[in-house]
């Protein structure tokens, strides 16, 4: 919610809000330290995902009439 102050020294006047507003340690903590540790994490994914393609590469598929000739 958006309040528009006309007296922006009383802020408490207006409908109980915080004369002296702080933002909250968690959102603090979620913003910075959490939000980088994700980005690291995501991008050490990809990194992980592109090198087993690189070592293994593509998953080989065999055709079921391969397979069932084979077994014959």
């Amino acid at each position: 919610m958006i309040y528009v102050l006309h007296d922006a020294t009383k802020p408490e006047l207006y409908g109980g809000l915080p004369s002296n507003p702080t933002i909250p340690m968690a959102v603090k903590f979620w913003k910075h330290p959490l939000k980088w540790l994700g980005n690291v994490a995501l991008v050490g994914g990809l990194i992980g995902l592109f090198a087993h393609y690189l070592k293994f590469g593509p998953k080989a598929h065999e055709d079921s009439d391969t397979a069932s000739k084979e077994g014959d």
